[in-house]
């Protein structure tokens, strides 16, 4: 195991040319080997521990997490270890705070990636090394004093760094903890902490990994198992870091769409479920924007964003725009007998005109309400033309025109020949359309 003297040495007897800069460059650079180097030693695949490699790709909702120095993947592609290796080199008596809460903000961001009783077991091995630059001066007796600590606020700093990482450890939030002082006058790192020396750093780490890896040697905790784990919500919650080899993608993918073509199944079941109405419909929907199509990307978060009117449904599209979901219970006639043909009953009739009015007031008041909602809230939608959809009835159940289901679905197609920015579906449109969906991205 590589001791704090042997990484000194490397910012001891660097080049006489060498400025401190590319010297503190070379101790960074050297931390890190050494951490791989010790792991690697331990009996861990060299090639299985990457350097600079981010775990959480743009678009996650863990992507700003730090913790990606160094990082050891499992077979199937799970994060086994997220180390960081976080410098404090420059103004550190200004910055010593925001550093400390930046470890500690990505830490917790970790942490809630992996709460609950589902995702806990394939939680990694957290890891902080911090490099603080700890040179003390007397004040104004360099021009970048500033830059320095008084003896005084190095105290402080040391003090406060230390509980930082004592609460850190305490709270489970980063399993290893080295905190190392490089004094620029002197050219040399110290440890001011024994329980936060580099040797205790990188025994944790192997004892955590230890742990980890006897966990992950149960099959249900491998890719697959990460992949369900994250899916139970929905697929926001997919760790990104699985979904960087071609395994763990497929297993995601497959542990997503298996979710959901179940909920698809209990909606579908539900639809023909007696005594089940509108209201029931809508909370077994929630905000399953999915089920809707592909050109949707959520759901928004205001339900009232008109003066007077309230949505089921407020779906986002991909290109920014809005389409407003008024639902109707499924067991509502939709189809009835008008001399000697069939037409949509008048519950259909009010829900398509509730629905145009929305509309209409998106169209009149939609630009300006928008402007002052991205101003004043932070939230840009674009309400001009607007569309719409009713999902209302279903063709399987009884009705008392005796029409079939082809018969409704003619009944219904034909309707919506005539409408413009709106459509009207049934329940087994949606839902069956979304089984459609995902039986073909299983094949």
């Amino acid at each position: 195991m590589r001791t704090i003297e042997e990484i000194q040495s490397h910012l001891e007897h660097g080049s006489a040319g060498s400025t401190r800069i590319v010297a503190y460059q070379g101790l960074l650079r050297r931390l890190n080997a050494a951490v791989i180097e010790d792991l690697a030693e331990s009996g861990l695949d060299r090639e299985s521990l990457r350097t600079d490699h981010r775990p959480w790709p743009p678009g996650s909702f863990v992507s700003n997490a730090g913790f990606s120095d160094v990082v050891l993947l499992n077979d199937d592609g799970a994060p086994l270890l997220l180390a960081e290796i976080s410098p404090l080199l420059s103004s550190p008596a200004k910055n010593i705070r925001n550093r400390l809460n930046e470890a500690v903000a990505s830490a917790t961001s970790i942490r809630w990636s992996f709460d609950g009783p589902e995702r806990a077991p394939f939680k990694p091995c957290v890891a902080l090394l911090f490099i603080m630059d700890g040179t003390t001066i007397e004040a104004r007796s360099k021009p970048d004093s500033y830059a320095y600590f008084s003896a005084r606020a190095r105290a402080v700093a040391l003090e406060l760094a230390r509980s930082t990482f004592s609460r850190l450890a305490a709270d489970g939030l980063v399993d290893a903890i080295c905190f190392l002082l490089a004094d620029r006058e002197r050219m040399e790192i110290t440890e001011p902490y024994e329980e936060f020396s580099f040797e205790q750093f990188v025994g944790s780490i192997e004892d955590a990994l230890g742990l980890a890896q006897d966990r992950r040697a149960d099959p249900q905790f491998g890719a697959y198992g990460l992949g369900r784990a994250f899916a139970l919500g929905d697929v926001e919650g997919v760790v990104s870091g699985l979904t960087s080899t071609p395994s763990g993608l497929s297993a995601v993918e497959g542990a997503v769409i298996r979710e959901r073509r179940s909920v698809v199944a209990r909606l579908q079941a539900l639809a023909l479920a007696d005594d089940v109405n509108e209201t029931a419909m809508h909370k077994a929907i929630g905000k399953r924007y999915w089920l809707f199509g592909g050109q949707y990307v959520g759901v928004a978060d205001r339900r009232s964003l008109m003066p007077l009117d309230q949505y089921d449904i407020p779906l986002l599209c991909a290109d920014g725009s809005l389409e407003v979901i008024e639902l109707k219970g499924p067991e509502v006639d939709i189809v009835r007998r008008h001399r000697n043909h069939l037409i949509v009953t008048d519950e259909v009739h009010e829900a398509v005109s509730q629905c145009l009015n929305y509309l209409r007031s998106l169209d009149e008041v939609g630009p300006a309400l928008a402007l002052q909602y991205k101003s004043e809230l932070g939230i840009d939608f674009d309400l001009r033309r607007a569309k719409g959809t009713v999902v209302v009835g279903h063709p399987d159940r009884v009705s008392k025109s005796g029409a079939s289901k082809v018969q409704v679905e003619q009944t219904i197609r034909s309707y919506n020949a005539h409408l413009s920015r709106l459509q009207v579906l049934t329940y087994a449109d949606l839902l069956d359309s979304a089984e459609r969906t995902l039986r073909f991205a299983s094949e």
